[in-house]
Formats: structure tokens, sequence, C-alpha cells
């Protein structure tokens, strides 16, 4: 015990002791209550009293006890093993074994005098050593880092660093910010030999694609001692085993070092995941083709939808709707007079209607199967609109005509239009368009719906609306009450050289009014559709009842099936109001699942599929690269180490005057009231006083 410290001033002791002093007196020394009691006894019996007292004053104040000790902490080793297939597939199985051998006995010299900790990396950082040489990635900036992390603030005095200098994840050890400042040992481990080796580097690709598109592929192409010799590049489709040819791409090696990079453009033909290869034809005399093809998945979706533009008659509006719509790759157009119409209203999902429903209203079968099926519709009010049954079709608007005059009318954005922004080409270009016809007269908007313009007439801004957005129901719809929009788009042309404006206005209206809301009860949600072989295939999922109010009462379970046609059941967890699951690691492959559950006697599903892929980056590149660790040890400190020389690793790390232990004194404090033998003594005093006066007859 070093010294001793209470929370109040020093002062308060003397006044413990005059309490104390206080009792003992007017107990013994003052009291008449032991007559026969010779001066002597109730001396004694009076310092036990003031005793007591006092150290039960004193623990009051709550004093602290202080006191240290001297450590000595060993400096730390790291030895950081790579276990990478690149090591164990280009090394001997002898002289691995004859490695691990030194390897123990170096980590066992050096546990003497230090404090060793001994990791392995290649996917990811762990502890220990264990000699399977089976990751199939090599980060070798991860591991320096977490050793940084860990053991940064620590006496760390070497880091041991055995590896063969290949890395296919993360970042170039020798730029990776590690914050640790002490030497790095390499152990150059692997094969620099560079064989004859024709490979794929990498395939660039978008993940994903839309159905019809054209992707580009650029793949990167090397070859080492090939001088001379040809290949080809082929791209297949896959489709389980079978496999479709879609494009070959011939080449001539013309250099020892060889670099290349090939494009190849392919079209979209099926939705879903889809599976590709990209493959090498082989040199005479490579060593491995293992790296000379590559799989790869693009996600194509069917994003296309289809717009049916139904007229009361032909009109040059009809085809500038068109032409702006056509332009997204992602509409599908369809244009017909009402009258002609013959096809499925069912087929479309979005409906135009140009100055429907006329007022001869042929049209009206297929006004009413689109309000039944409530599609999203775009309405343009002209001089053939019967105003009467317009007004009973839909709920955003009721126009009131005056007659059968018409005004010419410009476009004037509200401030306060919110459902999607526009460019600043737009705001300041549109008022400047050419008038179109509105009809005279009297516009009542429901509340509900919201203004995108209202009408200029000359140069007076109204409050009539000319374009307005809304809801019925679940069924979005929009409202232009005028007509000849086709010289907006004449104008616009003539203003820009362009239909950008006018484009932008008729591409965000039926983006607007197209986007369709999910109102499934039952979702369920993959985290990946593309999964790598070391990571697990997890699922989330959502039920609703009649309120979309979440729940997870009703158990989910879910069927996941590979090629071969094995069927794997999984039940989900319930997980606050919604399920997760998590089917862990499987095999490469491409897999389909379905998803079910029950509620209120109503059955739910869903669907979807995935894929596995094989990570093989440690075949796209084997020789190793004694050169970067050369140069890692240089910048640290360190030194450059072969597998035949570990003992001199040990030597030399034992011999460093800057590997040191470091003498740590320690400090700990105690509050005196939880020292037990305090307790006893007390205990001891108290018992030894009540003893006495019962004897004596005080009691």
């Amino acid at each position: 015990m070093d010294n001793i410290e209470i929370q109040f001033p020093i002062w308060y002791i003397f006044l413990c002791l005059i309490l104390a002093g206080i009792f003992a007196t007017v107990l013994y020394i003052r009291a008449k209550g032991f007559p026969d009691v010779n001066r002597l006894a109730k001396f004694g019996l009076s310092i036990l009293r003031f005793v007591s007292v006092l150290l039960i004053s004193l623990l009051l104040l709550s004093p602290i006890l202080k006191k240290s000790k001297q450590e000595t902490k060993k400096p730390i080793v790291v030895v950081a093993q790579d276990q990478s297939l690149s090591i164990g597939s280009e090394t001997d199985s002898l002289q691995l074994a004859i490695y691990h051998t030194d390897l123990s006995s170096m980590i066992q010299s050096l546990g003497q005098d230090h404090d060793v900790r001994s990791i392995s990396f290649g996917e990811e950082v762990r502890e220990g050593i264990d000699g399977r040489y089976d990751d199939r990635s090599s980060n070798l900036s991860s591991v320096l880092t977490h050793i940084g992390d860990l053991y940064g603030d620590q006496n760390l005095g070497a880091v041991i660093y055995a590896t063969d200098g290949i890395y296919n994840e993360g970042l170039d050890p020798l730029y990776s910010n590690y914050r640790f400042s002490a030497p790095i040992f390499t152990v150059a481990l692997g094969d620099t030999t560079q064989d004859k080796d024709l490979y794929i580097r990498q395939v660039f690709h978008n993940n994903i694609s839309y159905l019809g598109d054209k992707t580009t592929l650029q793949i990167d192409v090397s070859c080492f001692n090939g001088n001379g010799q040809g290949s080809s590049l082929k791209v297949y489709h896959m489709d389980g085993d079978r496999k479709e040819l879609l494009e070959t791409v011939v080449f001539r090696i013309d250099q020892s070092d060889f670099f290349r990079t090939l494009e190849v453009t392919m079209p979209q033909e099926h939705t879903g995941l889809q599976r590709f290869r990209v493959t090498l034809d082989g040199l005479r005399g490579e060593k491995s083709y293992a790296n000379n093809s590559r799989d790869f998945f693009i996600d194509v979706i069917d994003a296309r939808q289809k717009v049916l533009i139904l007229a009361g008659s032909p009109h040059p509006d009809v085809g500038a709707i068109r032409s702006a719509l056509e332009k997204n790759k992602n509409y599908e157009v369809v244009t017909s007079l009402a009258k002609d119409f013959d096809g499925e209203i069912k087929d479309f999902d979005l409906a135009i209607l140009h100055q429907l429903p006329t007022k001869r209203n042929q049209e009206r079968r297929l006004l009413r199967q689109i309000k039944e099926m409530k599609m999203p519709t775009l309405m343009v009010v002209g001089a053939q609109t019967n105003l009467s049954l317009f007004n009973q079709y839909q709920n955003l608007i009721n126009i009131a005509p005056k007659g059968i005059n018409s005004n010419l009318v410009q476009g004037v954005i509200q401030d306060g239009f919110s459902l999607f922004t526009f460019s600043d080409e737009l705001l300041n270009q549109l008022g400047s368009f050419a008038p179109i016809d509105a009809p005279f007269a009297e516009f009542k908007v429901n509340p509900a719906a919201q203004v995108f313009m209202k009408q200029r007439i000359g140069k007076v801004d109204t409050d009539f609306p000319l374009w307005i957005f809304g809801e019925d129901g679940d069924k979005k719809e929009s409202i232009i009450v005028a007509e000849g929009l086709w010289r907006w788009g004449l104008y616009d042309y003539l203003q820009n050289e362009s239909h950008q404006v006018f484009d932008e206005i008729i591409g965000k209206t039926a983006q607007y009014i197209s986007l369709k809301e999910d109102k499934r009860k039952f979702r369920v949600f993959q985290v990946k559709n593309l999964l790598a072989e070391n990571e697990d295939a997890l699922f989330d999922a959502e039920l609703y009842n009649q309120s979309y109010e979440l729940i997870n009462d009703p158990e989910v379970t879910m069927n996941i099936n590979n090629a071969q046609g094995e069927t794997f059941t999984f039940v989900f967890t319930k997980q606050n109001k919604s399920y997760t699951l998590d089917a862990g690691k499987l095999p490469v492959g491409d897999y389909s699942w379905s998803a079910q559950t029950q509620y209120e006697g109503e059955r739910f599903d869903a669907q979807g599929q995935f894929s596995v892929k094989a990570i093989a980056k440690e075949n796209y590149a084997t020789v190793a690269n004694h050169n970067l660790l050369r140069q890692l040890s240089n910048a640290s400190g360190g030194l450059l180490f072969y597998p035949n020389q570990l003992q001199e690793v040990s030597s030399t790390i034992e011999g460093s005057d800057e590997l040191k232990p470091i003498l740590y004194r320690v400090f700990e404090t105690e509050n005196a009231i939880s020292l037990r033998w305090i307790f006893f003594i007390l205990l001891g005093l108290l018992s030894a006083e009540w003893g006495l006066r019962r004897y004596m007859g005080g009691y």
C-alpha cells in the first residue's frame, strides 16, 4: 500500500478523534455504573470503545487505499501466415511440410523472450495457423490493418509476414495505412518462375441490363511466353449444363508479355439472372488451363411497358406523343383510332386517350375496360371531346363549356408542384412555347388533384388549369385540357434543334403515372441474388394484414431448388414484425426458390431465383511477387527472408536491440470499507468490550 486518500478535508480526522474521545469519556471515564471496577479496567474498556468508534467514523470518510506494482511486458511479435490457394497449388507438399516444421520451431524459439501472436489470412483474418491453404482470395492489406488496430498501441516489436505477394482483393499493401511502426520481416513464399500462361485477367460488365438491350463486355487478356501463337475468345450463354455460343473474337499474341482488352457486344434475350462464360482457347505448352475461363452473371430486367395511344381521329398530337415516348427504350408504343382497335386492353400498362370520349361515344366499351382495369391514363381534351361524358369518366376535374369557342393558351408551371422535378431548360423555355387550344369553359379541380400547369391567355396568367395530376383510387391519372401539343414539339426543335424539352414533359408524365405501387401483402426480398460460394443466402419477408399493417403471426416456409432438382426446405425466423432467413452457404450453381404462408384462410406465395458463383481469383495470378515483399520490408525497416531461412528470422529478431521488454507500474485503488480484515478487527474490539462489561457486571 503506497498511500491513503480520503474524500473530505484532513481536519475531518480530528473530528473523528474528538467524537471517539467523547464516546469513551462519557461511557467509562465519567461513568458511575461500575463502582466495583478499578480505574485500570475502566481505562482499558474506554480504549476499546475509543478505537472502535474511531475506526467506524474514519470508514464513514470513505478512505481510498492506493497501491502500485511493477509489471514486465514482453515485446509482441506477430506471425502472419498467408493461407491462400496460390501458395498451396504452387508449392510442393513436402516443402510445405518442412516449412511448417521450421515455422513451429521459430515460433517456439521466439516465444521464450517474446509474446508471439499467430494469425492467418486470405479471404479473412483469423487467429492461429492451421496450414490449410484453401482460401480462395488474398487480401494482403487487411491483415496489416488488423495488426495495426489490435497491437499498434502496444509493445509491438516485429511482424513476420509470410506470403507470396499475390493479392486479388483490397489495397496494395505498400500503400495501406496499417498504423504501426514495427519492422516487417517478410518470408517470400511461392514460385516466381514465369511459365507459358494465357489467362483472363478481368471481365468488366454491367450487373444489370434490360431485356432487348445489347451489353458491352470488356475482357482483359494477358499472356506470358506465348509470342507467335494465336487464340480465340468465346462468349457463351449458360443454361444449366447447356451453353449457347454468342460471340467469337480471334486474336494473335504478338509479344512475350502480352496484354489486350477485347470488346464484345451481346444481346440480352432472356429475363432473370443470366449466367455467361468467357473462355480462351488454350496454347500449346500451357501449365494450367484453370484461368482460361471465367463465369459472370447479369440480372436482365424486363422494364418495358406497353403504351396504348387511342385517338378519336387522326391528329398530329398522336405522332408527337408517340415520337417522344419511343425515344425511351423501355416503352413499346401502339397507336390506333379507337374505332379500329381490335387488341386486348389487358396487354397494356398505360393508356393515352386523345379527345376521348368523343361525341359519338363509339369507344365506350374500351373506356369501360380501361377504367375497370384501373389502368394509368393520360387524357388529352380537344374539340371532339364529349365533355359531359368526360366529366363522368374521371373525378379530377369538371369542365363546363361556355359555347364552342376555344382559347389559345400557354403553360405556366406552378411553384408548389412536387410530384417530380424538371430541368432548368424546361422551366426557362416552356413559357415561350407556341400556344395550344383549350376550351372556353369553367373549370372545377378536385382538391385532391395537383395542378402542374395553369393557362396563360395572351399575357395574363389565369387560375384555369392546363395540366393536372391525381389519383382515382389506386389509379393514377393525368389530364391535359388542351390539344395542339405537336406545336410545342415543333417550337422546341426550332428553338433548340432538338425535342429535349418536349420529350422531358411527356416522358416524365408517362413515367409518373405508370409507376406501379407494390400492393402485395406477402413480399420476400433476397439480400443478394448473385452470391460468392463463401457467402450466406439471406432472405427477408414481410406479411401485411387487411389494413396493411406488418404482422408475423403465421409461419413462413421456403423451398430452395438446385439445378439437379433437389429441394431444401427452410423455416423463416420471426424478428420484430417481419421474418428473416439465413439459408447458409450453398454449392456453386443456379437456384430457384418459392416461399409460402397462410393467413386467415388465404395462401400467399412468392418466387425468385439466384446463383452461387465459384471464387476462382487465385487461379488468375499464380506467379509470386517477391519484389513487392522486398519493398515492404525495406520501407518498414525489416528484411526479406526465404522459407529455408526461418532460423535466421528468429536470430535477427532476438538479436535486435529495438525489441526490449517494457516495465509498467500499475496503480490499483480500493475502498477501505471493502477490506474484510477491518471488519474482523471491529468485530473483535466490540466483542471484547461486550464480554468484559458482562464479566464485570455492566450488563
